[in-house]
């Protein structure tokens, strides 16, 4: 999933050019965010008791900051000259994010040595969606970008199919004739889950292959980018195990598995299928 932000950067002492970053006004799923990134205890140590003014002033600076992207979304800050309330915009920039945690755990790393990683934790369990919801919102993303360029194929998208002569129907990211298609996203930090997510679509895959007589079945997953610098070396090197695992059981039953890093790459390779 896209995710659009723009950091604020904040200077405590006016003309010496020193700026730490402050926070992140964020687009994830369609909605806009603030979030504070500097630490309570940075505040504390420059400013004592009187930390609660800077917290305060960063506070609002955030909250204008979003009130407007929310209006003209992040042209509207990069128009800015000069501070607002003290804090000045960075350059805006879009990445791949599975949630919004994952989002600012990027911001973090990429800007802020001053952030507490350990406290967007708390904000992974409270706020982000369920896996179904992540798959769901990366298979909507799919099928708005290959309508944009294949409208005519709208019906075939989130439709049902029987698995057998009896039973309830599936719903598939893409049934026709001649394809059918899942869509699936592996969280880098949950990757057990997907992988368990991915063999439960496969079944699903088979068993609507082999009774529809469909001749195309594959299952199209985003997955992190093999060079991911969020990613340390373990959890790099089980994303290419858990891959290979994936694609070794899709191939036993005749099936493709596409890893993708985007959207836009997974809406091409259904443009690839089904054309």
């Amino acid at each position: 999933m896209k995710a659009n932000w723009t950091p604020l950067f904040w200077e405590p002492v006016e003309g010496t050019g020193e700026r730490l970053m402050a926070g992140v006004v964020l687009q994830f799923g369609g909605e806009w965010s603030q979030h504070r990134l500097l630490r309570d205890d940075v505040l504390d140590a420059l400013y004592g008791k009187a930390s609660g003014n800077p917290r305060m002033m960063i506070a609002h600076a955030l909250e204008i900051a979003l009130a407007i992207c929310e209006q003209h979304g992040v042209d509207g800050i990069a128009a800015m000259k000069g501070a607002l309330l003290g804090l000045y915009p960075g350059i805006s920039r879009a990445t791949e994010a599975t949630s919004i945690s994952d989002a600012l755990r990027q911001v973090a790393l990429l800007h802020s040595s001053l952030a507490q990683l350990d406290s967007f934790d708390e904000l992974e369990e409270a706020d982000t969606p369920t896996p179904e919801d992540i798959n769901k919102r990366f298979a909507t993303e799919v099928r708005e970008l290959v309508l944009q360029q294949q409208p005519s194929i709208q019906k075939f998208f989130n439709r049902q199919g029987s698995l057998s002569n009896v039973g309830q129907q599936v719903r598939f990211g893409y049934l026709s004739d001649r394809a059918v298609l899942h869509f699936s996203v592996i969280h880098p930090r949950r990757q057990s889950n997907g992988v368990r997510d991915a063999r439960a679509r496969l079944w699903e895959l088979s068993r609507v292959k082999a009774f529809a007589q469909i001749k195309f079945a594959g299952l199209i997953s985003a997955v992190p980018r093999d060079d991911d610098p969020t990613l340390g070396t373990r959890e790099l090197e089980a994303l290419k195990q858990n891959k290979l695992e994936i694609e070794r059981e899709a191939d036993d039953v005749l099936m493709r598995f596409i890893p993708v890093n985007t959207a836009a790459e997974a809406a091409n390779k259904v443009l690839e299928v089904i054309m």
